[in-house]
């Protein structure tokens, strides 16, 4: 007895070293402030993003931001993973109290011929009597509850846990690009439109100097080759039609089906309420993206699992301890009867002891640490993203808006050009050919000025996707005591984490 109390005190103080420490590997060294766009300071800080979609002013916006939330299928599926996680993580806390099962069993035995042998429940023979038939019941209760010794419970209740923040993160994740993507393709849509109208325009204009042309010919000024390049390039115009037809019904669909509808919302066709284009907002510090971005926190919350899942085959490495207890009870259902039910009452330790396994433990734990240390690579790589991510988008912001304001020069110069080529034109002072060159001229630019609009009315949506909007706070930790959470408000406050406060 004086041996298996030094060994089990030997155990608890080892018990206390097993357990894994957070790696410093995590703390990345990020700059202070963005290289291509403006930082948020004390002074000028970022601003609320936890609905920054509604910048745009736009009802339709709104309204399919909303149903795409409470529908779209990815959204369901996350939080179904969510729900599931946290299930096995409540189940896994299970195992730090004892456990406790009841049985119970009936028999009846009939004797045919010959004597009868044995004892009935209560330890009497049942010697060479008349009696034939005998029933027994047997119940009980058995207790056990396994001593943490080398934080194998421990370990695996917080790897639980974690997996269950993985899979929070990995909800909020998709949450935030489905409300970019929507977003995103809501503008496509009205630069599709808006495209359109300017074909629209243009083949208005082709066929206005088509009879022109015509009307020329019959009074003599003008020849049929006049009049078959005049006819040429309205019928090009005509062509160029159903394909901006074609990526409106395409973004319509689309954005059906992020919605979580299968068929397109009639109330957004042929709006034409043009490209709304937004004001960048100032970029949270670097530092911020390790709070901010879903993906980065769920690459550290993995970083943690595994960590747990590692300290679980280090534990399995020792002994196992388990205290065991039960409680029998025993009876005759007919027969002669029992002088007094028998009551039995059980316990003590057990201990489970690997001895010989050809290294299968130490291999399984080797392969565990390899992917703690792939998970760390992980974060470092998720966080080097998140910044390559802002800093792109805020080079496509200023960027897109130079386009966008020398695309709209240009339009009023061909706009001027084609006016002054129309009335030359008119008055005989300048060919066909030079009128169809304005006229080209101008529809191209309005197609280029359109592109510009929708590629600067789109940079600001990836600059929220890439800082995490509109989920910018993390998500609470698992409580495997507690009932299932409350979805995650996307206006809470935002909270430092642990491998921020490193940096």
């Amino acid at each position: 007895m004086s041996t298996l109390v030094w060994a089990l005190g030997v155990a608890f103080i080892v018990s206390g070293c097993v357990t894994r420490e957070q790696p410093r590997g995590l703390a990345l060294a990020l700059p202070g402030q963005w290289q291509n766009g403006p930082t948020a300071t004390p002074r000028r800080p970022a601003p609320d993003l936890s609905a920054w979609w509604k910048a745009f002013r736009d009802p339709a916006i709104d309204r399919l931001v909303a149903d795409a939330l409470a529908r779209n299928p990815g959204v369901e599926e996350a939080m179904e993973r969510v729900n599931a996680a946290r299930a096995l993580a409540r189940a896994q806390g299970s195992q730090r109290f004892p456990g406790l099962d009841a049985s119970a069993q009936a028999r009846i035995d009939h004797r045919l011929s010959g004597a009868a042998d044995g004892l009935n429940a209560g330890g009497e023979s049942l010697g060479q009597g008349p009696l034939r038939t005998v029933g027994l019941f047997q119940s009980g209760f058995d207790a056990r509850w396994e001593v943490d010794l080398f934080g194998r419970v421990r370990s695996g209740i917080a790897g639980a846990e974690r997996a269950a923040e993985v899979a929070q993160e990995e909800r909020d994740d998709v949450k935030v690009t489905l409300v970019a993507e929507i977003v995103r393709t809501y503008l496509e849509l009205r630069a599709a439109e808006r495209r359109r109208a300017v074909i629209a325009d243009e083949i208005a204009a082709r066929r206005g100097l088509l009879d022109l042309v015509r009307t020329q010919q019959t009074a003599g000024s003008s020849g049929d080759f006049d009049v078959q390049r005049a006819r040429a390039t309205f019928e090009a115009a005509r062509a160029r039609l159903p394909a901006a037809e074609l990526a409106e019904r395409i973004a319509l669909q689309r954005l059906a089906t992020l919605a979580g509808s299968a068929r397109a919302d009639a109330r957004l066709h042929g709006a034409n309420r043009g490209v709304p284009v937004i004001a960048a907002p100032r970029a949270p510090i670097p530092a911020d993206l390790l709070r901010w971005r879903p993906d980065i926190r769920r690459a550290e919350r993995l970083v943690a699992q595994r960590g747990f899942e590692a300290d679980i085959a280090y534990a399995d490495l020792f002994p196992r301890l388990t205290l065991v207890g039960s409680l029998d009870v025993r009876g005759n259902l007919i027969g002669q009867p029992v002088m007094g039910t028998p009551v039995t009452i059980s316990g003590g330790p057990g201990v489970t002891i690997p001895l010989l396994d050809w290294g299968l433990r130490r291999q399984v734990l080797s392969a565990r640490e390899a992917q703690w240390r792939e998970a760390i690579a992980a974060y470092r790589g998720s966080v080097l993203r998140g910044v390559e991510d802002v800093e792109i988008a805020l080079a496509t912001i200023r960027t897109s808006a130079m386009r966008l304001e020398r695309q709209r020069t240009a339009v009023a110069a061909a706009q001027r050009a084609s006016t002054t080529a129309d009335r030359l034109y008119r008055g005989g002072l300048t060919g066909l050919t030079e009128r169809l060159q304005a006229e080209t001229d101008l529809r191209q630019a309005e197609l280029d000025l359109a592109d510009a609009t929708e590629s600067a009315a789109i940079a600001p949506v990836s600059l929220f996707k890439a800082i995490g909007a509109p989920n910018t706070a993390p998500s609470p930790p698992v409580d495997v005591l507690a009932e299932p959470p409350a979805p995650v408000s996307w206006a809470a406050a935002p909270a430092v984490t642990a491998a921020e406060q490193q940096n």
